[in-house]
């Protein structure tokens, strides 16, 4: 594990540098961007959401378009766009870029699965924003929280609530991944199931990153496949402020924002999964130097009754079998209320937590696989805000 870590915190710092001579070059500095990422650039898929009547996400296209993928003019947007819903079905497939992935009126199955093949082969990731996300909570047997009804996906399971979260997956089409099937379990129909996902697929780089020698002599190339002409156009479709850095599951690319553990409750006692871990990234900024995270809930299990716990109290140095550690990590990270304390790993109950970093900015939750106390697991909900002092 923490080889591991060392490795994400390397690509992270190489990922963040990368990013500062992007956000240089927006502010207008002349930086030479190597090969491609000096080609005209498609703008950000988000950039493209719009509202749709009934107030769900939704993308702004040509009525033809939208037509085209099949799907549902709700609104209207831009100059002559209209709000385009691109649904797809219980049991199929799509190649879209963006499409909307809901759940059915009526259930006629236990395993519902959705499958999402590569738009093209410099597909790199898999973002998928939970707009609306209402399965059965994971009940406890034996100390064991288990989720009966469940959405996985990418060797990723969830349950509960998780309005608002995201998900990132790899899915690296060049490396022969070309398709992730979305699934959602609903065997006990204990809680009515709602979800609608908007699932967006990352392009970056294609593998050879040297410029073709012409868009003419590709389209010369005798060729009847459309995917063919969507690796020849994906060059200025890269989707570079959309991209997490590798071996990030959450990425957060505002100043400052809102972050929950998955199926955090703020008005009801709620459960984290069981046995998950997961990396929480944040996007640097060229005039922050540090990040701030103020918790306003952190409820973890410990080793001990001291209530907050740190370290050694959270995560063991040597492997003991049967110890509980569940815990949130925070690299380079400095206490607050204490400026000369400055542990890695965070546990126990401590509302109102504070905590400064220096880069990369990024976190690492852990739990096991055992539920000892529920009342205490329930996991954490904070504000996080770049800053360039501590004044």
């Amino acid at each position: 594990m923490i080889g591991y870590t060392l490795l994400l915190v390397l690509g992270f710092l190489a990922f963040a540098q990368a990013q500062t001579l992007n956000d240089t070059s927006r502010l207008g500095v002349d930086v030479q961007e190597p090969g491609l990422w000096r080609q005209g650039r498609r703008r950000s898929v988000l950039a493209d959401s719009c509202q749709t009547n009934s107030g769900t996400t939704g993308t702004c296209l040509t009525r033809f378009k939208c037509m085209r993928q099949s799907g549902t003019v709700n609104g209207y947007c831009g100059t002559y766009g209209v709000c385009c819903e691109t649904n797809i079905q219980v049991g199929t497939s799509t190649r879209q870029k963006r499409t909307i992935i809901r759940n059915p009126g009526t259930l006629s199955s236990d395993l519902n699965t959705y499958t999402i093949e590569a738009f093209s082969s410099n597909v790199q990731q898999l973002r998928i924003d939970f707009e609306q996300f209402v399965m059965q909570q994971p009940t406890e047997t034996n100390g064991v929280l288990e989720c009966q009804d469940y959405f996985e996906a990418g060797g990723f399971k969830l349950c509960g609530v998780n309005d608002g979260q995201h998900l990132y997956l790899p899915f690296n089409a060049a490396a022969g991944v070309d398709q992730v099937t979305l699934t959602f379990a609903v065997t006990s129909r204990g809680t009515a199931p709602v979800w609608r996902l908007i699932v967006t697929q990352l392009e970056g780089p294609p593998m050879n990153s040297r410029r073709r020698s012409s868009t003419s002599a590709g389209l010369g190339t005798s060729t009847n496949s459309i995917q063919d002409l969507r690796d020849i156009f994906a060059s200025h479709h890269a989707d570079y402020e959309l991209l997490a850095p590798p071996g990030c599951q959450q990425y957060y690319t505002d100043l400052t924002g809102t972050i929950r553990s998955f199926n955090f409750q703020t008005s009801v006692t709620s459960n984290y999964m069981p046995d998950l871990s997961y990396n929480i990234c944040i996007r640097s900024a060229g005039s922050a130097s540090m990040i701030e995270y103020s918790f306003s809930k952190f409820s973890m299990s410990v080793q001990s009754d001291t209530g907050e716990g740190y370290d050694e109290f959270c995560h063991a140095t040597v492997h003991t079998a049967g110890r509980q550690e569940d815990y949130l990590m925070i690299p380079q990270g400095i206490l607050a209320k204490n400026m000369a304390y400055q542990p890695t790993y965070y546990c126990g109950t401590n509302n109102n937590l504070l905590v400064y970093a220096s880069p990369p900015y990024l976190m690492h939750f852990s739990s096991d696989e055992l539920t000892l106390n529920p009342d205490v697991e329930t996991g954490f909900s904070m504000t996080y805000r770049l800053r360039n002092s501590l004044i």
